[in-house]
This record gives structure tokens, sequence and C-alpha cells, in this order.
């Protein structure tokens, strides 16, 4: 079984373009969700968090693929025909996550979906005060959207703003059938140094600085489908190699296992 990695106890290994080397990169790492010992204990890690799934949604470690190792968690959703209902699976962490650091997965989508009103892959949450777990909301979601194409994008929706924030490149793509990464740089400030960055298998696509984030200095983060008026109804997610550093893990990086 692959327990939560401490720091000091665990690293990282990119490699060095053109040489073949392996860079040490730091002992950083202060959370890791693999999924080798084929469950999703790592996500309820210290009581941290865990997977929730709701009517017509599973959740399950599944070796029908996996970014690395033999092992993924598979999040599969149905949503329903009401467009004022949707489907959710989610797995959290909501304890013990730094101020400041870089939250990431790798993503895995089986197929096209045409997404009517929202398919959320990620999300940090925020706490009014930061120890009453009552106080919780959301902040940010980054969603899958569908292209004017066809293909498969990304789109963030702030819920202070009841709106999108706009992206640093047109309608990035998405790959269908093939591993992505996505690593957001969280700095929960309450004041103007606050700052949110999210990049897309190593290019950045969004950069808010210059203001405050969370209401509290309490982090809450989820990798999740969340889908309202997806077609076809029925839709798979695979997430794997999850992390929380206080260095940036990059699509290069490698969790030491």
């Amino acid at each position: 079984m692959r327990a939560a990695i401490g720091i000091g106890t665990a690293f990282l290994l990119a490699t060095l373009s053109g040489c073949g080397e392996d860079l040490y990169v730091g002992s950083n790492v202060i959370w890791t969700a693999l999924h080798e010992d084929g469950t999703l204990s790592e996500w309820s890690t210290n009581m941290g968090g865990g997977a929730t799934a709701m009517q017509n949604t599973t959740i399950m470690a599944s070796n029908l693929r996996a970014h690395h190792g033999k092992w993924s968690a598979k999040l599969s959703i149905m949503t329903p025909m009401d467009p004022t209902q949707y489907a959710d699976a989610s797995l959290a962490r909501r304890i013990g996550l730094p101020t400041e650091g870089y939250f990431s997965a790798w993503y895995y989508l089986p197929q096209t979906v045409n997404v009517g009103v929202y398919w959320v892959i990620m999300k940090i949450r925020e706490r009014r005060i930061e120890n009453d777990p009552t106080t919780a909301q959301e902040l940010y979601d980054l969603n899958l959207k569908t292209t004017s194409n066809g293909g498969m994008s990304l789109r963030l929706y702030d819920h202070r703003t009841n709106g999108d924030l706009m992206l640093q490149m047109m309608d990035p793509t998405v790959p269908v059938g093939s591993w992505f990464q996505i690593e957001a740089y969280y700095h929960n400030a309450q004041d103007t140094t606050g700052r949110f960055t999210l990049w897309l298998d190593g290019a950045q696509v969004l950069d808010v600085s210059g203001k405050s984030m969370g209401l509290s200095p309490w982090v809450g983060w989820e990798a999740s489908s969340i889908g309202d008026a997806l077609t076809p109804s029925m839709a798979d997610l695979f997430i794997d190699d999850a992390a929380v550093s206080l260095t940036r893990v990059g699509p290069a990086g490698v969790i030491a296992r």
C-alpha cells in the first residue's frame, strides 16, 4: 500500500531535456494518490478527505488504464435528463493543505463528450471561518467544455463573480484518448498577494494575481467529475498521480514509487 508521502521522504524525478538523465527536484511533496494498492485509500489518509459519489455515480480503483503503474481512479457519472439536477463524483482533500502550493493530477478522457451546462474536473474551495466546516463554499471550478469544432477544452468559473475568467489562450486543446496533466498554483492570501495559476500539460493557460483569494487560510481541493447535461449522459473520467507539493511537479515530473 502506498501511504501518503510526507515532506522529507518523497521526491520527484524529472527527465532533463536532451540528456536522458534524472533530475532530483526536491523533497517537497506533501501528499500523493498513486492508487497502486488498488484502492482509493490515499485520498482519505489522515482523515483529510475521501471519495464522494452521489446517486447514479461510481468511484472505484481501476486497472483498465493508468498514467504510471497499473491502477488509477475511475469516476463514472450519469447526468439526469432534468437540467436542474447534476451528477457528482469527487475525490477530495480538506485537511492539512498548504496556503501556498501546487495541486496536480493526470486525467484521461476515453471519448469526446458534449457539455450542455458544465463538467467540473477540479475544484478549489474556501471557508468563511477557518475551523468551521459548515462555512465551506465553492471558489474556483475548472471545467471541460465542448468547442465549436467538436473538441474538448477548458474554462474556469469563479463563484465570487458568477462568471468565467478569460484564459490566456483561446480554447486550449484537451486531448481525448491520452493522458493530460492539470496543475494549479494556489496562494491563498487574504490580501493582494493572492495568486491562482493553471497549466495544461505544462502550458500556462491562466494567471490571476494581485488580489485576495479565500476568505480564511483554509484550503479545500478536489479532483472530480461533476456534470450537468452531458451527451452521452454516461461519462467516464480517469484520474491518476495526484499530488500536493510545495514545488512545481510539471508534466515531466515522475512521483517516486
